[in-house]
């Protein structure tokens, strides 16, 4: 089977069919193999009802669509001469020594960059259809407002945490007279607009992706919270 993932990744998956399995079951498996061979992490970019088999799979293949665009906002590369480029050498080690992302056992373990929540606001609710508007304040992040089909119930500190994907190819390395340049280019790539992932903590440091029927747009609010940033590898079930 030749599988496409991102724009032009594609490969080849030996997925042996099991009788009796559902599609969704299906898809689910054969997510979990390309991430186990790749380690690519596009394949969770989708938003709607999650799979029973995983919170971070979709339901079914339909609900891959077209994210709207971020848009990306303007640099001002003066404001690096007053970066400490030695705590910023050292988050880019520490994105570029993360590992692959990897499925085993029914279990995601996603190299991120996490943000905690600190406050969850009900703003608004309705029924028919269900509809609940949060304000959600984020360590480190500007203030959020999302729009979800669940309530995210009763909050207590360290309840949910944002995370941002994280795959070490991301990183921009140019060949450049001055070391600091590629650092500069990793401040500015975290500078700007990114989607994240709302996870719950569960029992057991475990984790469960939630409002997936809601795409995620975060920025940080600036340059010193970008090096205030968590490295976190969660156990997603």
């Amino acid at each position: 089977m030749e599988c496409y993932t991102g724009p032009f990744i594609r490969f080849k998956v030996h997925l042996p069919v099991l009788y009796g399995e559902s599609a969704e079951t299906a898809v689910g498996r054969l997510l979990g193999e390309i991430i186990s061979r790749s380690g690519d992490i596009s394949i969770l970019d989708w938003v709607g009802e999650a799979s029973t088999m995983h919170s971070c799979f979709p339901a079914n293949p339909t609900l891959y669509q077209t994210l709207p665009c971020i848009p990306s906002t303007p640099s001002d590369a003066s404001r690096r001469d007053g970066l400490d480029f030695e705590r910023v050498r050292k988050l880019y080690s520490s994105l570029a020594s993360l590992p692959l992302a990897r499925f085993v056992s029914q279990r995601l373990s996603l190299p991120s960059i996490a943000h905690w929540v600190t406050t969850v606001e009900l703003l608004s609710s309705s029924t028919n259809p269900s509809r609940y508007v949060y304000a959600i304040h984020v360590s480190h992040l500007q203030p959020l407002e999302v729009t979800l089909s669940v309530s995210l119930g009763e909050q207590t500190p360290g309840t949910h945490v944002l995370v941002r994907p994280w795959h070490p190819k991301t990183l921009e390395v140019a060949q450049t007279n001055s070391d600091t340049d590629p650092l500069w280019k990793l401040m500015e790539q975290l500078e700007q607009p990114f989607s994240a992932f709302l996870l719950r903590r569960l029992p057991h440091n475990e984790y469960k992706r939630t409002a997936s029927d809601c795409a995620i747009f975060a920025r940080v609010r600036d340059l010193d919270s970008i090096l205030e940033s968590e490295i976190l590898i969660p156990e997603i079930v």
